[in-house]
């Protein structure tokens, strides 16, 4: 794994953009453009994907059957916060220490058919190669919020590029709009 400073929005956009067709997905981002962390750019779209995929499977909303997601970063200091939210009905509290145990399957997943247990438990672990921290907590109105810090690089200079190693398409796309 190559620790290089990598520009969080170009990463996480190009994840969301891989997804956004999913009808049952909705996500809103909220990441400034110039926020850089010190991260194995390919590993940490792998990390976001996955908790994507997460959301997608098990933080349905009971009464519509779509997950929203809200993604947020925010730099603190050396550190940049990010934050991954979803709707569903959460896990129950006594099983959250253990969704990143490998093989672990939370309620909700045991009823589904996919999945062997090792997603969250390799997202913690990459997250903690990168020399980052990461988290589960239910949120207070519900859901299930993934919490992944990272140490934060500074900004590149005006008018240079941080070297890129994922494909990206070359016309964004804006996410589906929320319906309120």
């Amino acid at each position: 794994m190559t620790l290089t400073p990598v520009n969080l929005h170009a990463v996480v956009s190009s994840c969301v953009y891989a997804v956004q067709n999913h009808r049952e997905l909705q996500i809103t981002m909220q990441i400034p453009d110039d926020l850089n962390v010190l991260a194995d750019e390919i590993e940490l779209a792998r990390v976001i994907s996955n908790l994507l995929e997460n959301a997608r499977r098990y933080g349905k909303d009971p009464d519509t059957g779509i997950t929203q997601v809200e993604i947020t970063a925010k730099g603190r200091e050396d550190w940049v916060l990010v934050k991954l939210r979803d709707h569903g009905t959460g896990v129950p509290p006594e099983q959250l220490a253990n969704l990143t145990k490998p093989f672990f399957r939370g309620d909700a997943a045991r009823t589904a058919a996919a999945g062997a247990g090792l997603g969250l438990s390799i997202v913690d672990k990459t997250i903690q190669r990168m020399g980052g921290i990461f988290a589960l907590s239910n949120a207070s109105s519900g859901g299930l919020v993934a919490h992944v810090q990272l140490q934060r690089t500074s900004d590149q200079p005006a008018g240079t590029d941080l070297q890129q190693r994922l494909m990206r398409p070359p016309i964004k796309r804006q996410a589906p709009a929320q319906a309120t």
